[in-house]
């Protein structure tokens, strides 16, 4: 649920297989509008790993993702990805935004209380295994004042493992972190959470959670739609336990 942003969805397509005409024309793109940001991508240590692991994936959305969890880091170390990937997805539309399907859900609750979410969450179990599925999961969220536009405030924290066929407790995790803001904008459907209007950044990601059972300081379930400029309709769903 963390890395829904997708932002951390960075489906680059970075140097793919060469032989369809639409990579071609990509590859042509890139090299004539993001040349810069390609060769400071290179130097860059960390944004060097994160590309030459997408070039082993070809258009394997699963792949990229598993690309981004190892070697795209949630901090500032990743400014040269982050770089890369606005000049190519969203700037000049390198690389056509992938379509999924999202379904919207009718059974979102109608009357929620914001500060019903506040607290320590932890998430024992995740719907989509390329964004819901990790090891120790512990978010935190707060309630901000009633005049702000997103005032609820979450720190999502997730540990991806290094090894997908390692068993707990013989694992080595990267620490992952985000942060995200929602509002609670329809008043007939309080369980209805946005978080849109993001930054050229995040990729002008848009995320929409869907609250479809809740029960004060027990749990809650929240079902998830997103779009950002490089996939739009992706989706998930948690079980959300309260400390």
């Amino acid at each position: 649920m963390a890395r829904m942003i997708s932002a951390q969805l960075l489906t680059s397509l970075f140097f793919t297989t060469l032989a369809p005409p639409s990579v071609l024309g990509q590859t042509a793109c890139l090299l004539e509008h993001c040349a810069k940001q390609l060769i400071e991508c290179q130097i860059d240590s960390v944004c060097r790993a994160w590309s030459s692991c997408n070039t082993m994936c070809g258009q394997s959305l699963p792949c990229q993702i598993r690309c981004a969890d190892l070697y795209k880091p949630t901090d500032a170390t990743a400014a040269k990805i982050n770089t890369f990937s606005e000049c190519v997805i969203s700037i000049n539309h390198c690389v056509p935004q992938a379509k999924e399907t999202c379904p919207v859900p009718a059974n979102t609750l109608k009357t929620l209380s914001l500060s019903s979410l506040a607290g320590s969450w932890y998430i024992p179990r995740g719907y989509n295994p390329m964004f819901d599925c990790f090891d120790c999961q512990h978010h935190n969220f707060t309630l901000g004042g009633a005049s702000e536009p997103k005032p609820l405030h979450g720190d999502l924290k997730y540990r991806v493992k290094e090894d997908l066929n390692c068993t707990y407790p013989h694992c080595t995790y990267l620490q992952r972190e985000v942060f995200q803001n929602f509002a609670q904008t329809d008043v007939q459907l309080q369980g209805h959470l946005t978080n849109h209007n993001n930054s050229l950044a995040e990729l002008h990601y848009s995320d929409d959670w869907y609250v479809l059972a809740a029960r004060p300081d027990k749990y809650a379930l929240i079902y998830y739609c997103g779009c950002n400029d490089a996939t739009c309709g992706y989706r998930g769903a948690v079980l959300v336990c309260y400390d």
